[in-house]
């Protein structure tokens, strides 16, 4: 079924936009008032899944607001400080996590939500860890679309080929990952050639599994400068393992998926992945005779013991302080928040709407979803209820820091700087913005 306009349209080159973004019509044909949302990247499925269980149902729900929802690709971070700027952005705004928040909303271009938020209840749904990363000067400006964490996938049939059993410490992980390369299989099936943001999945593993959770949240408070001993080993051992091989001879020319299904292939042994990876149906592991299996990364340094979940939130949704419907577009966040739309969306595209809500629990996926998925979601659920976490550096780093986390690391794994150096920078430039209020805010975590 082709996509209509009104609904869902598709990409339209940057250049196009940035040369004149026009105003756009507060009233629909029907008269009902139009609220305009400008989504990120969405694949086939994912766009259809928009449609149906977003856009049809919430415009099918009411007749007062007429949803329209854009798909803008990568580049929708640029358009949308283009179009913040300018006073012609969309109604709904989302941001990939809340170090994008921080910067519009220490602009002024979002608007506080605190008023829905006790209209619709909303502080009394949703995991305050979640919750509390859309608060940014002790108002809320965001709600999160979901959480998420980094995973261990593994090819259950590769390690039951070979006798491995499942790694739960450093040592084990490299002992089965030596084996692997020994018998010419990759250790971790892993790809940034499309994404240069798979680096900051991986180092967000090594920070927090390896210095721990606890090292990590002192250094995102201004405690710990990020040059101290349990970082230096982090960052040290991710590149032991580069070194190694141990993701691979082609990391920077692969992509994403080709670096996924090198584990369902069988030609990997392992993969280190979001809880997005769920959605991609070409891994396939929706299917009854999946050969993938997932568990929790375990705890690869002395820091801490045992499994770790890390805490993200992978979008926000805000709204415009500019925008002309701010009524449609809280009822519109209401929507998203029914039993519904939230068995319908991870049915249809799993990983993506994971929405981190207290009467919302996992268990309503059962039959919905599928068990690899709805196991990970249960348990994830449960560890960021109770304050059970590491912290990602897309949810809890400031945006410079983060970028040059991104950037540096592939300068430290080919030999171009040393870590101290790699560090030292992180250092100044966290140091500056935590200075400059840019650091997005911490939730308590229980050891």
């Amino acid at each position: 079924m082709p996509l209509s306009r009104r609904q869902l349209v598709a990409t339209l080159p940057a250049a196009a936009l940035a040369l004149g973004l026009p105003k756009r019509a507060a009233v629909a044909q029907d008269g009902r008032k139009v609220v305009t949302f400008w989504f990120a990247q969405a694949n086939s499925d994912g766009q259809a899944a928009l449609r149906q269980n977003l856009v049809d149902a919430f415009n099918a729900s009411q007749d007062k607001y007429l949803l329209q929802v854009e798909v803008k690709g990568a580049a929708v971070n640029n358009l949308l400080k283009i179009a913040l700027v300018a006073g012609n952005g969309p109604d709904i705004v989302q941001t990939n996590g809340p170090a994008y928040l921080t910067a519009i909303a220490n602009a002024g271009q979002v608007l506080p939500l605190d008023g829905f938020a006790e209209t619709y209840k909303w502080k009394e749904r949703f995991l305050p860890a979640l919750l509390n990363t859309g608060v940014y000067g002790g108002k809320l400006y965001a709600l999160p679309r979901d959480y998420e964490s980094l995973h261990l996938f593994y090819n259950k049939e590769v390690f039951r080929q070979n006798n491995w059993t499942l790694p739960t410490n450093r040592a084990e992980m490299e002992q089965v990952a030596d084996a692997a390369l020994a018998k010419g299989i990759v250790p971790f099936g892993a790809g940034n050639a499309d994404w240069k943001g798979v680096n900051e999945w991986l180092m967000t593993v090594f920070l927090n599994n390896v210095a721990g959770p606890e090292n990590v949240r002192k250094a995102l408070s201004g405690e710990l400068p990020w040059t101290s001993a349990p970082f230096v080993e982090a960052v040290e051992l991710s590149k032991a393992w580069y070194s190694k091989g141990y993701f691979g001879k082609n990391y920077f020319s692969l992509t994403i998926e080709q670096g996924f299904l090198q584990a369902v292939n069988g030609k990997a042994a392992m993969a280190l992945g979001g809880t997005w990876t769920f959605g991609t149906k070409s891994y396939g592991m929706s299917k009854p005779d999946t050969v993938m299996d997932v568990a929790a990364v375990p705890s690869l340094g002395s820091a801490f013991s045992g499994p770790l979940f890390q805490l993200a939130c992978g979008a926000t949704l805000s709204i415009a302080k500019n925008s002309q419907n701010p009524e449609g577009a809280a009822a519109v966040f209401d929507f998203m928040l029914s039993r519904k739309f939230y068995q319908d969306m991870n049915r249809d595209w799993p990983g993506k709407w994971a929405l981190p809500v207290k009467d919302l629990p996992p268990e309503m996926l059962k039959g919905f979803s599928y068990p690899l998925f709805e196991k990970t979601v249960s348990q994830m659920h449960e560890a960021f209820d109770k304050g059970h976490y590491g912290f990602t550096t897309w949810t809890f780093w400031p945006g410079a820091t983060n970028s040059y986390l991104i950037e540096g690391i592939e300068q430290v794994w080919l030999n171009r700087i040393t870590t101290e150096t790699y560090l030292g920078r992180m250092q100044t430039l966290f140091a500056q913005e935590f200075r400059d209020g840019k650091a997005p805010p911490l939730p308590p975590r229980t050891t």
